[in-house]
């Protein structure tokens, strides 16, 4: 079986070889190579008839042979492997050798040097070593910054836990925090601000949801433990969306054991969380931290202050307009590389058939030098991944910087809390900019 090696595109891949081989068993391709075969015999035979010392007739006879009997007439089986997503490897039979050969023969050059920079680039001693759940191989461009981009984002899904949690943090936390009972200070730049929740003033009460729907109130501590109980199956909940959603091509199995590692890389990677960490955690910390931030804006609503309801709405246009606008150059860097440079790999591979009827009208000198530029796209292709995985590595080290001095509370200590989290999500969005510009 010859191998070809996809970088997130192995599905396409797959759709042209099949194509391919389902182009050359038709009938209709057959009746194109006669006619266009009848032209060129037509035209060598009067080549040769004007200049028989130059045996145009015999080279184009002779080419015609080598182009049927070595790229067409030979069918193989080809298997794609995805070298991002880490999917199985997609089969195609009866491909052209031609086709088959010229694919498996020039990939390695891209595979191979991609896998000895990221390798590199694993090994490196100190700040500059990159792990390997945030090389391109596996995840494409930029992916560090995905991860924290979308971490920064989760909310917990389930409207009926959250309602209790906003409710829980006006009416028990926000009290607290006015009256001393959990430090402000402490407060803003806790890296687990769950955990200073937990021993809320018991004189004040809270809403809690209970089984069938029925909404009860109860002191605000017995309220925190009701929500603790719940909590880590909502951060699962959370954790299995981000799996599929960071991993759309890997098995849900696969995606499943491979988020948590990931997530914890890219927060310690970039210095936002230390080891001790877990990717649990760090799902907790911000959906917590976006609870708090809706809760600010929701109350607003219920207890009808216009002013705080139109100071919350200014400030969340002011940060979708900017991050709109860095978004739009982080997708440039995080799909519209990566799929301009498949395009052009597909469209190389689909035009083989084409490629072989222009073939049958050369003969000698000119069907090597068709066949040399041919190929030399398909090498030019494969020296895209290395330079990808170089960008990558580039930019994922300037990002570490940015992130991590965005992450500093102002007394060397790096966290993700309430005082850092719109700066950090913010430059991490800015940094697939950069890239994408």
């Amino acid at each position: 079986m010859w191998e070809i090696f996809a970088y997130q595109n192995a599905d396409s891949l797959f759709g042209i070889f099949n194509a391919a081989a389902a182009i050359h068993a038709s009938s209709d391709y057959a009746a194109a190579v006669a006619a266009v075969a009848f032209c060129g015999c037509i035209a060598a035979l009067l080549a040769y008839a004007f200049a028989p010392d130059k045996l145009q007739g015999w080279k184009w006879l002779a080419t015609v042979l080598l182009v049927f009997s070595v790229l067409i007439v030979p069918r193989v089986t080809v298997g794609i492997v995805d070298k991002t997503g880490g999917s199985a490897v997609k089969v195609g039979a009866n491909v052209p050798v031609g086709v088959a050969m010229l694919g498996s023969v020039t990939r390695p050059i891209g595979h191979r040097l991609t896998g000895l920079f990221e390798t590199a680039f694993q090994v490196i001693p100190g700040a500059g070593a990159m792990p390997a759940e945030l090389s391109y191989e596996r995840n494409g461009l930029m992916f560090g910054n995905r991860l924290i981009r979308e971490t920064g984002n989760v909310v917990f899904q389930d409207p009926t836990f959250r309602t209790d949690l906003i409710n829980f943090i006006h009416n028990c936390t926000m009290y607290d925090l006015i009256d001393g009972t959990v430090d402000p200070a402490t407060f803003s730049t806790s890296d687990d601000v769950w955990t200073l929740m937990a021993t809320p003033n018991p004189a004040r009460f809270s809403t809690v949801t209970g089984a069938g729907g029925a909404v009860t109130v109860d002191t605000c501590p017995n309220v925190y433990g009701n929500l603790n109980g719940r909590l880590p199956a909502q951060v699962t909940r959370i954790e299995g969306r981000l799996a599929f959603q960071l991993n759309p091509t890997l098995p849900s199995a696969a995606a499943t054991a491979a988020i948590a590692g990931q997530i914890q890389q890219a927060y310690i990677r970039n210095s936002i969380a230390t080891a001790a960490a877990t990717a649990t955690d760090l799902i907790r910390q911000n959906a917590v931290l976006n609870a708090i931030s809706d809760t600010s804006n929701i109350i607003g609503q219920k207890v009808n202050d216009p002013a705080a309801m139109v100071l919350a709405v200014g400030r969340a246009q002011a940060v979708a307009q900017q991050n709109a606008t860095w978004m739009n150059y982080g997708k440039v860097a995080e799909q519209s590389l990566p799929v301009f440079r498949n395009v052009i790999e597909a469209l190389t591979y689909a035009l083989f058939p084409l490629f072989v009827l222009l073939l049958l009208l050369t003969s000698g000198r000119e069907s090597m030098i068709a066949f040399k530029g041919y190929a030399a796209i398909l090498i030019w292709i494969q020296l895209w991944p290395p330079l990808y995985a170089v960008l990558n590595y580039m930019a994922s080290v300037y990002a570490a910087y940015d992130l991590a001095a965005a992450s500093d509370l102002g007394t060397g200590t790096k966290a993700l809390a309430l005082q850092t989290a719109s700066t950090i999500y913010s430059r991490a969005i800015s940094g697939e900019a950069v890239v994408g510009y």
